[in-house]
């Protein structure tokens, strides 16, 4: 089974997550940019859905890093900062944007993983927009 590396400091989202992507990836979760350094060394994820808005690390330094470092994992940043039509600015990593319906999110992550698309699960509530 795959492994996704969810990044995220809000508890809510992290748990919408996780009850979409549960059946398909083993999942490990991370509420800063450097818990998910350290994830990384510990469980070399397959994908990253990734926060911008998070303590200590943000997510652009945490890309930032990954790139220093050398990591290709694929990464899909979903974050209240990206609208449907922004372009982010570093090559080859994806974006969704951060809404509760999760169809859009996880079209990125079956495109980042070269997957086929998958049928989405039904809308949940929108937690607050971070």
């Amino acid at each position: 089974m795959r492994t996704m590396l969810i990044v995220d400091d809000d508890e809510a989202w992290r748990g919408l997550y996780t009850a979409e992507f549960k059946r398909q990836f083993r999942l490990v979760e991370a509420t800063d940019g450097l818990e998910a350094l350290n994830a990384l060394e510990r469980t070399k994820p397959d994908i990253i859905v990734l926060d911008l808005r998070l303590p200590r690390l943000n997510g652009l330094d945490f890309l930032r890093a990954l790139e220093r470092q050398g990591v290709k994992t694929p990464v899909v940043v979903c974050s209240g900062l990206v609208e449907d039509d922004d372009s982010f600015p570093i090559p080859g990593v994806r974006t969704a944007p951060k809404t509760a319906d999760l169809r859009e999110i996880r079209a990125a992550v079956e495109q980042a993983l070269g997957q086929p698309p998958a049928p989405s699960a039904p809308s949940r509530p929108r937690p607050d927009r971070r």
